[in-house]
């Protein structure tokens, strides 16, 4: 049912009173008093949509107390301010203060029924704002406790990740194997590993599963635990043999399990096993870029061999490539994160260039490897800057 109650303020008895009369040939409701404080003490009890508001020529719409302004419009009052004699900075100041009209005296009775049909509309539309502000207010009280669970479980995801990670470098007869990882906001389909056998082989991998989300870290979380296993199981077995062949199979076992999740997600991935007795490495490259770099004798290049992504395809082969490592030489892994990060020079046309222009000379030990790369600049990426380093003392 329509709330017709109107509440006049006014200290001008007679105008007040010929007002009064007709509102109340209109249908309204009507009440009426002389003072603010009367109007706010009623309000609660009466609930009227239309507020008549009379301002005396000695006081400025500016001087109505900010406490009854407010109190009128999150009442929802329709309020119509009578000003007598005012300046065009008056009439300002009262629509600013929540007047929906003004009505300068003398008026006629048709011009108080116009102002106060507007009144109603704005009444309606005032209404549908107010409805449409609580809407927007439970979206949005719900959107931030979404967003909160998806924080916390976004926190859990990276924290879990960080758990699989090698906890300290891995040193072994003269070779260092450590890692640095710039983490994004997302979590990461990065993941890196490595670890020794029977004091003569270093295994280490580095992998990059193709989005981001938590998907993508299901995917190294499995994979990592899958390489734990497999290094487990040799070890426990003694099995020296496929130690020395290693990581011959591992592209292809890796690749079976991929497609075997059926997830639509593939993987970049290095792997590498260095016989420490030998200096020797024997690596695979699936996919991988930018491709790892090798400094030797303060000359950068890239390990030469290269093969598909894992989780692609059925039937591949990956060709597992052999070198000797020199003395005070440094092996540098990165993720695409960090190629991201580095700009083309007018000294390089790609940033695979530019990547062993800032690796070449480099210290082979991973603090000076980082520094040439610039993590420590890194702010604010979209995707994880990992880097891992092998590197051989002189």
């Amino acid at each position: 049912m329509e709330n017709k109650r109107a509440l006049i303020v006014s200290g001008a008895h007679g105008e007040r009173a010929e007002w009064r009369r007709t509102l109340l040939g209109a249908g309204w409701v009507v009440e009426e008093m002389e003072q603010r404080d009367q109007a706010l003490a009623r309000i609660p009890d009466f609930l009227p949509s239309l507020l008549l508001l009379d301002l005396q020529p000695d006081e400025l719409p500016g001087e109505v107390e900010e406490s009854f302004a407010q109190r009128c419009r999150d009442s929802g009052l329709a309020a119509i301010v009578i000003l007598r004699d005012p300046a065009p900075g008056d009439v300002a100041v009262a629509f600013r203060r929540g007047a929906i009209d003004v009505l300068i005296p003398p008026f006629s009775a048709t011009e108080l029924l116009t102002a106060v049909s507007r009144a109603g509309n704005f009444k309606d539309l005032y209404q549908e704002n107010m409805d449409y502000r609580r809407q927007l207010e439970r979206a949005n009280l719900e959107l931030r406790e979404n967003f909160n669970i998806l924080r916390m479980d976004q926190l859990a995801g990276r924290q879990v990740q960080r758990d699989i990670l090698p906890r300290e470098p891995l040193c072994c007869r003269g070779y260092c194997v450590t890692h640095s990882i710039v983490p994004s906001l997302y979590l990461s389909g990065d993941f890196v590993g490595y670890n020794s056998a029977f004091d003569r082989y270093i295994l280490f991998y580095f992998g990059d599963v193709s989005g981001h989300g938590a998907s993508s870290a299901f995917v190294t979380v499995m994979l990592a635990f899958l390489l734990r296993q497999l290094r487990r199981r040799h070890v426990a077995e003694s099995d020296f043999a496929a130690l020395a062949r290693a990581p011959q199979g591992l592209a292809e076992h890796l690749n079976r399990q991929m497609l075997a999740m059926d997830i639509d997600k593939h993987l970049t991935f290095f792997a590498g096993a260095i016989d420490v007795e030998r200096s020797h490495l024997r690596y695979v490259i699936s996919g991988l870029s930018p491709a790892p770099v090798l400094v030797e004798n303060g000359v950068a290049t890239f390990l030469p061999g290269q093969g598909r992504p894992l989780g692609l395809f059925k039937e591949p082969r990956w060709e597992v490539r052999e070198r000797t490592l020199q003395p005070a030489s440094a092996l540098v892994v990165a993720s695409d994160g960090l190629l991201e990060q580095i700009d083309k020079t007018p000294e390089d046309d790609s940033r695979e260039h530019s990547l062993l222009r800032r690796l070449t000379g480099v210290a082979p030990n991973h603090q000076a490897i980082c520094d040439a790369l610039g993590l420590a600049s890194i702010q604010d990426a979209p995707d994880d800057v990992s880097v891992l380093t092998v590197t051989r003392r002189a």
